[in-house]
């Protein structure tokens, strides 16, 4: 799930290198995805006098990018290769993964927009998005009673968590839309900010009227009775936007650029693998994910909620903006001082451009 965020280059490279079951199962989830981080590691053999790299990821689908690199062995094969390893560290808290990356226990982690933008700010510009990970899968899922969005007056409609990305999603859509929210749930919609896992128990109870949730909780609310009532895809253009990026602290890109380079390589690797294999990746996330929460999502409603996610390179940066200014206009973020300045994507181009893969833009 996407955190809680607060409210109010280096170019070198090496040479070598151009339904019921479903409660069950998201009991177990919400256990394992709210209860802090859970260090795992999966180190190289000895580095040779190299150095450990401490990569974070969640125990989500939408960070499968992070989950095929770990299974695959992409990233520990790259790294060892410069005689270095790779520890991997699991979060379920965006504040814990920026704290850790503040601190300099994390060197680079899989994260969502808006806790990426909380990272930036609250470390004075001391992260860097070096690649794109994930695109779209979130929706607004409401009860069969709901069909228009002038039905939404009076309802109740849960997000993950305040000022995450989906509820900066839902708060904008509604604006535009001519309703008022606020921070203490009143307003035209009462918007309930609580854990994805408590959000399916409360939607199957009839507690709340529906959510904006990513997935796979979505298809998992449709597949307990809801129906989709708006497709977050279609308020971008082309249906692109950012969902999960690759962060990098800043300290880390400027004096280990050659790592850097070889874990963006295996973050190529593991999204050729997805779009080039994408029944076997899917399988392997799938396997990966119920290894990780000790839960198990029917196979329908995880080809649905896969089906929903586009794995890229592209950090769709604009939709980051955007974001940004959506968050600033709600009064859920103060201005973000030459955002822009997030981005350093000249590794990863010159990764791509040496696969003969289109490059990607900051804009």
């Amino acid at each position: 799930m996407t955190s809680t965020r607060t409210i109010s280059g280096p170019t070198s490279r090496r040479s070598r290198r151009a339904a019921g079951v479903v409660t069950v199962a998201l009991l177990a989830l919400g256990l394992t995805a709210c209860g802090g981080s859970d260090n795992s590691s999966s180190d190289t053999s000895d580095s040779g006098g190299g150095i450990t790299v401490h990569l974070g990821y969640f125990p989500n689908l939408t960070h499968a990018t992070a989950l095929v690199g770990i299974e695959k062995g992409y990233f520990a094969t790259e790294l060892q290769k410069d005689g270095d390893k790779v520890q991997f560290q699991q979060f379920d808290s965006g504040s814990d993964t920026i704290e850790a990356l503040a601190a300099g226990s994390l060197d680079a982690t899989y994260i969502g927009p808006s806790p990426a933008l909380t990272a930036y700010q609250q470390t004075h510009g001391g992260v860097r998005i070096i690649a794109g990970a994930a695109s779209g899968g979130a929706s607004l899922v409401v009860s069969s009673d709901i069909r228009t969005v002038a039905d939404l007056q009076d309802k109740t409609i849960a997000t993950p968590g305040a000022a995450n990305t989906q509820d900066i999603a839902a708060r904008y859509y509604l604006k535009t839309k001519g309703f008022k929210t606020d921070q203490e749930g009143g307003g035209d919609v009462h918007i309930l900010p609580q854990d994805n896992s408590i959000t399916v128990q409360a939607f199957q109870q009839g507690q709340i009227d529906g959510a904006w949730v990513p997935e796979p909780y979505a298809s998992i609310l449709v597949s307990e009775g809801g129906h989709v009532l708006v497709d977050e895809a279609s308020l971008w253009p082309q249906g692109k936007f950012v969902t999960t990026q690759l962060l990098v602290n800043k300290s880390f890109l400027d004096e280990h650029p050659d790592e850097v380079v070889d874990m963006l390589t295996a973050h190529v690797e593991a999204n050729d693998f997805i779009n080039g294999s994408p029944d076997e990746a899917k399988a392997l996330v799938n396997q990966k994910l119920e290894s990780l929460t000790q839960s198990t999502i029917p196979t329908d409603v995880f080809d649905a909620a896969w089906a929903k996610l586009t794995f890229t390179n592209d950090p769709i940066a604009s939709s980051l903006i955007a974001v940004d200014k959506h968050a600033e206009e709600l009064g859920l973020l103060d201005p973000v001082d030459n955002l822009a300045g997030i981005y350093d994507l000249d590794p990863l181009n010159q990764i791509l451009a040496g696969n003969g893969e289109s490059k990607v833009s900051s804009s």
